[in-house]
């Protein structure tokens, strides 16, 4: 699903309803399909970039177009190598092994007209980007999956330690459920089939901030030892309020995010291999983008109405099919859903600009008593 939304309607950004679809497709993120799907699209793009828009009064608009999506379908899009490859970063030339060099500094260098020119000028990208026409400074990381990942990192490091000191067992197991239910998030353990190897549950965004805040760690950790995991938790969890505060200072959040990221390659804590692509670019490139967006703020950027507009749709779908994309049996006898879906919002849209909805005549209810 790609939706646009107009970023100088700040105050209504959060709402979904204000995220308009325009391409819903039943299929895979695969740079091959999406150079398909998105062929006219691209081409309009273009066109509002380079001769903006004239509206019905006759004004000209400039358009300046962003970016921005979890890292999987960015690097699609961008064609670029995977996450865990040497070369992952869209915005900088860093590989894998300078990432616990802290002596260097990355900042954006690189740009979208290079790669639009020849894309193998830089290590990693394999392919030509799809969206050539955005400034690479727009394409902007999105907070809430910077969140959700750096969050998944730092409970599964602590999920690794307890199997490093052989503390992983039933009593840790039984005691973490505890803990969840103490903080009303749901959670469980079990095993696969076949498989010695315990699983848990994926928590949704709300439910890691809350464990992110309030999980006691001195349940698992001597009372030393959990005061400083806390205290890292902590200090991220600072860094992404300030990450949404459009007040928030460039060089400010640079210092800190410096600063926690020393505190997370303390020898007491872990190794420059436990650094993520979101840890990067949380650390050298946000500031940047705080610094350059800052009109807007990165909050503006955030995927989160994006998630809800996507859980609508979804939801939308499976109520009318849940096989062949609405198509029927073989794709014939039944109109799509993803038509369906595009059609009704786009009635949606229609009637809440037009106001149309009033000049509706309703049909009234009439109650007839015989004797």
């Amino acid at each position: 699903m790609i939706i646009f939304a107009i970023l100088n309607n700040k105050n209504n950004l959060y709402y979904p309803e204000n995220h308009h679809t325009i391409i819903l497709y039943p299929g895979i993120e695969k740079y091959e399909i999406l150079q398909v799907a998105l062929e006219q699209l691209i081409i309009e793009l273009r066109t509002l970039k380079e001769k903006g828009l004239k509206d019905h009064q006759g004004r000209e608009w400039k358009i300046e177009l962003y970016f921005s999506s979890d890292w999987k379908f960015l690097a699609i899009c961008l064609g670029l190598n995977a996450a865990n490859s040497k070369y992952f970063c869209p915005w900088c030339e860093i590989s894998k092994e300078q990432q616990g060099d802290l002596s260097l500094e990355w900042k954006i260098n690189k740009t979208i007209n290079n790669i639009h020119q020849n894309y193998k000028c830089y290590r990693g990208h394999i392919r030509p980007a799809i969206f050539d026409m955005i400034p690479l400074q727009n394409w902007v990381p999105d907070e809430l999956h910077i969140m959700l990942r750096i969050t998944d990192v730092l409970w599964r490091l602590v999920i690794d330690e307890l199997k490093s000191k052989n503390t992983w067992g039933n009593k840790a197991r039984d005691v973490i459920i505890e803990e969840m239910k103490r903080i009303n998030v749901r959670f469980h353990f079990w095993l696969e089939v076949g498989s010695s190897t315990w699983q848990y549950t994926s928590l949704m965004g709300q439910d890691k901030l809350i464990v992110l805040q309030h999980f006691n760690l001195s349940k698992l950790f001597p009372h030393s030892r959990a005061i400083q995991i806390r205290n890292l938790w902590d200090n991220f969890y600072l860094l992404h309020k300030a990450m949404k505060d459009f007040n928030t200072d460039a060089k400010m959040f640079s210092n800190d995010t410096h600063a926690w990221l020393h505190q997370f390659l303390n020898s007491d804590f872990y190794q420059a291999s436990d650094i993520t692509p979101y840890i990067h670019v949380l650390v050298y490139h946000i500031p940047e983008m705080i610094k350059i967006h800052n009109h807007f703020g990165l909050a503006a950027f955030s995927c989160s109405a994006v998630e809800k507009k996507n859980h609508q749709q979804v939801s939308y779908f499976f109520k009318k099919t849940t096989k062949d994309g609405g198509g029927g049996k073989n794709g014939k006898g039944r109109k799509s859903a993803i038509l369906d879906i595009l059609e009704h919002e786009n009635r949606m849209l229609y009637f809440y600009n037009c106001n149309e909805i009033e000049s509706i005549h309703l049909p009234k209810r009439l109650q007839i008593q015989t004797e």
